[in-house]
């Protein structure tokens, strides 16, 4: 039977199958290519002697490149299908895992994280996932948004065992199995996935269709839904500058801590490696509060309240490791806490603020240029943070500057239109 045809028979919207495949996704990534990467840092730079900063460049270099496909992904899926982008993009992307066990040189280790860096950005939560979750929902995009973006929380026993695997027999054998998982995983995962509601016969949210009595009624609510700015009249609103500036700020803090959280537990607080594995998996599951939470919020609150009051606790988070003696893994939990639930707060809310400041008529190109800033800030924040523990061979001055960044993003996001006056924007574009 086609899918899209036992989709109208599902006792759960099919928009809910959307999130799992989303979590899915987001928990092999996660675990391959973000937050599990940081375990491989040392091991790599055992094998070759290569200075901290040299490794970071590699991750700096992936979200540079992230940063300058974003907007062709965006542009790609208000076009043609997410399920043939998610596919090729997974075969990408674990062919580049399988060559970088392999690389014997700085060369190839950096053009093999091109390639995987190439496939990431087809099946990242940062446009691919968002775009589709924004079709399928409505009134719970917030939520749906934040529950699609959960994988970190259960990719940490796969960190956890893969610490294990790399002390037992190299980070080689790591990032192979990490390739077979994502050709074999994800492809299988992209079968499911479906742009819109509209094939099944449904609308956003699990709505019913409309009967013939209501058809101009529904002509206007799909008007409505899909009612939006173009991609010209975005670039010329204050919300577009404010709100990359925000995801840059907040990008920065992020790629810069996740990159170096395993190092810095390690040699500046003096925790074993897989005691910092833990401390990484604790925000990370701790993170899952803020991911559905704050989606939650997005649908609920005037979201400029919601960003403020992120960026507050991202901050915090750090000032608590720089003035509170943190010398065991129980003594970090405040720190997991606030910083988790923070950053996982910030990582639905790309995809949700998009659509609350500018519709979603190009909602893929809208998120895709949203991109561009907060990726340049995440090439930059791994590095420097490389090179100044290279220099002071510590990274305390390092989290001064991000609590520093994190202070100045509270003002900028008060600064942004009211829900309201976005509202009568929208509602007024698509009069025209």
């Amino acid at each position: 039977m086609p899918l899209e045809k036992s989709a109208k028979r599902q006792p759960i919207f099919f928009g809910w199958y959307m999130v799992a495949a989303s979590v899915v996704a987001n928990t092999i990534f996660s675990a391959a290519y973000f937050q599990g990467f940081g375990v491989l840092i040392l091991p790599i730079e055992r094998t070759f002697g290569w200075d901290r900063w040299v490794i970071s460049a590699a991750m700096s270099l992936r979200q540079l490149e992230s940063g300058i496909v974003s907007p062709a992904i965006g542009f790609l899926l208000d076009r043609f299908s997410a399920r043939k982008l998610i596919f090729w993009s997974a075969v990408i992307s674990g062919t580049g895992f399988i060559g970088l066990g392999f690389t014997s040189g700085i060369a190839m280790f950096f053009l093999w994280f091109v390639i995987i860096s190439l496939g990431a950005s087809g099946v990242s939560h940062a446009v691919t996932w968002p775009v589709i979750i924004s079709r399928w929902f409505r009134r719970n995009r917030g939520l749906a948004t934040g529950l699609a973006v959960t994988g970190p929380i259960f990719c940490s026993p796969i960190v956890i065992l893969n610490t294990q695997i790399e002390e037992a027999y190299g980070w080689r054998i790591v990032l192979f199995g990490y390739g077979i998982l994502i050709l074999v995983g994800i492809t299988l995962l992209s079968m499911l996935v479906r742009d819109r509601p509209e094939p099944f016969g449904l609308r956003p949210d699990g709505d019913p269709p409309e009967d013939s009595a209501t058809t101009e009624q529904h002509s206007g609510s799909r008007r409505r839904m899909d009612a939006g700015l173009t991609l010209h009249a975005v670039f010329r609103t204050k919300e577009f500058w404010l709100f990359t500036s925000y995801l840059s700020g907040t990008f920065a803090v992020n790629s810069a801590v996740q990159g170096h959280m395993i190092p810095y537990f390690q040699q500046d607080i003096g925790l074993t490696a897989a005691w910092a594995a833990v401390v990484m998996s604790m925000v990370f599951i701790i993170s899952g509060i803020g991911r559905i939470g704050g989606g939650y919020l997005l649908d609920r609150m005037d979201y400029r309240l919601v960003l403020a009051v992120v960026a507050a606790m991202m901050g915090l988070g750090l000032l608590y490791l720089q003035v509170m003696p943190v010398k065991t893994v129980w003594a970090t939990l405040p720190f997991a806490v606030m910083f988790g639930i923070s950053f996982g707060s910030l990582v639905p809310m790309r995809g949700a603020v998009g659509s609350i400041m500018f519709g979603t008529r190009t909602i893929g190109g809208i998120l895709g240029l949203l991109q561009g800033g907060p990726i340049a800030a995440g090439v930059i924040g791994p590095l420097v943070m490389g090179l100044i523990f290279d220099l002071n061979g510590n990274y305390s001055t390092a989290i001064w500057g991000l609590i520093v960044i994190s202070a100045l993003m509270i003002p900028l996001s008060l600064a942004m239109g009211s829900p309201a006056d976005l509202a009568k924007r929208i509602g007024a574009s698509d009069q025209r």
